[in-house]
């Protein structure tokens, strides 16, 4: 079967005037759970030639000055006519280079506005982050958990991603954007919807991937329990000479509550299975917070569902690519 890769892109000027363009040299998409941020780099010819569809004129333009920091942009790939939101955000930086390269972020960047300081005696996650993002066209997603904060403070001169930057390492939680949804919470809760792959069948490259046993990993866990005061009770677990990881918890009744949660959750990053990453076309669609079906013709027993955490797409004169990265199985 033929197919052809097709693109639109749409920016939406500040002054509500469209652009769209369906031309470039390269596009390259990034997205990662453990990062606040988005980032599409898209590169373009310097100069182009502009229609005007209400009058049919038609001129040169330099591409530079058709659009500016702040515009709002939308990304559609695909082939054949079947075209599917691979970004959305907006242009934060144009690189005066050849060709032009345009920086894009999602919908973090409406948040580089400053914050007016705020102190609450007691709140919760969901308060601060509806605090954080008011006004703007952001929603929160509806698996953001029931998390108290006692005593929590925003400080003058802070920017609203700055004071949510604070809330991801403060409490060690996931916040990322999908779009105009923004999720807060423990990772790897989060249910985006499935994605199936067959390696040698709809993966280009697998050799990154490498199957591990259960056996073979030595791990040890740093467990932090925050408690609503926000004073935090610690205990570790696992291999002392393993690698370390950092697991955070809430409503907990006791320390030794802590030490059985964290010898129980241990156990999800023990497992026999894959690690790594793959390469696939673009379709089919992936992001992060997705659940992959991955299945091995040659060996069955190594089938299983994964968490898929980073995504990275490439585009351009070679075709489409999609590399996806997996951390846990499920």
């Amino acid at each position: 079967m033929y197919v052809k890769a097709n693109a639109y892109i749409q920016i939406i000027r500040k002054d509500g005037k469209k652009i769209s363009f369906n031309s470039f040299n390269s596009i390259v998409i990034e997205r990662d759970m453990d990062k606040i941020n988005s980032s599409c780099k898209i590169k373009i010819p310097t100069s182009a030639r502009l229609e005007y569809k209400a009058t049919d004129r038609a001129e040169s333009v330099q591409t530079s000055q058709q659009f500016a920091r702040g515009d709002k942009i939308k990304v559609f790939l695909g082939y054949n006519s079947e075209l599917i939101s691979e970004f959305e955000g907006f242009i934060y930086r144009i690189n005066y280079k050849s060709p032009l390269e345009i920086e894009c972020e999602g919908y973090e960047f409406v948040l580089r506005s400053p914050c007016e300081a705020k102190t609450w005696s007691s709140t919760t996650l969901k308060e601060v982050l509806n605090y954080l993002c008011k006004g703007s066209e952001i929603t929160l997603s509806d698996k953001i958990p029931d998390i108290k904060f006692t005593k929590f403070i925003i400080k003058a001169n802070t920017t609203r991603l700055e004071a949510l930057q604070m809330v991801k390492e403060k409490y060690g939680l996931t916040i990322f954007f999908t779009d105009k949804m923004l999720y807060a919470g423990l990772a790897y809760t989060l249910d985006l919807g499935t994605v199936k792959y067959k390696l040698g069948w709809n993966t280009i490259k697998d050799d990154e991937l490498k199957y591990r046993n259960a056996d073979d990993v030595r791990l040890k866990v740093k467990a932090v329990w925050i408690k609503p005061n926000n004073t935090k009770v610690e205990v570790q677990v696992g291999d002392p000479e393993g690698s370390q990881r950092t697991l955070f918890y809430y409503n907990v009744g006791s320390k030794q509550e802590l030490e059985k949660l964290a010898k129980q959750d241990i156990q999800k990053y023990k497992y026999s299975g894959y690690e790594g990453k793959i390469t696939t076309f673009l379709q089919p669609f992936a992001k992060p917070g997705m659940k992959a079906e991955l299945s091995d013709p040659k060996y069955s027993e190594r089938a299983g569902s994964y968490y898929i955490t980073k995504t990275k797409l490439e585009a351009g004169l070679k075709g489409y690519r999609r590399t996806v990265e997996f951390r846990i199985k499920l």
